[in-house]
């Protein structure tokens, strides 16, 4: 490219304006939000599908087994809600679980670890 007088265009950019550009890209990147990446688990709506079918599942699999044992051992409804109280317990353990597992996979942290301390907003 040349201007009027013929003489060729700069192609590069001045060092000050790169410099700027490496500045605000690293400003963006710091303030712009994490892509989301929860679409690779299933979305929210199936995790809460998920959660709520394990447990019901988990109590009436208490319920079954407590039924079975009763009738097996001639007991009446007593393991019966022994049994429920044990699937109940269960089915709230694996939720629990399951809701530790997501807000550790949001927060980009491997479980077991803490939330790392942001001073940026002490400012």
């Amino acid at each position: 490219m040349t201007d009027q007088n013929g003489h060729a265009k700069p192609t590069t950019k001045p060092s000050d304006l790169d410099d700027f550009e490496k500045r605000l890209k690293t400003v963006q990147d710091k303030h712009n939000p994490p892509e989301d990446n929860r679409g690779d688990d299933g979305s929210l709506l199936g995790m809460a599908w998920r959660m709520s079918t394990e447990l019901v599942v988990a109590v009436l699999v208490g319920a079954g087994l407590g039924w079975g044992l009763d009738k097996l051992f001639n007991t009446s409804p007593w393991i019966l809600v022994v049994g429920i109280g044990f699937g109940f317990a269960a089915g709230i353990k694996n939720t629990l679980r399951t809701a530790a597992k997501m807000d550790a996979l949001t927060a980009d942290i491997p479980l077991g670890q803490d939330m790392p301390y942001d001073d940026e907003d002490d400012e």
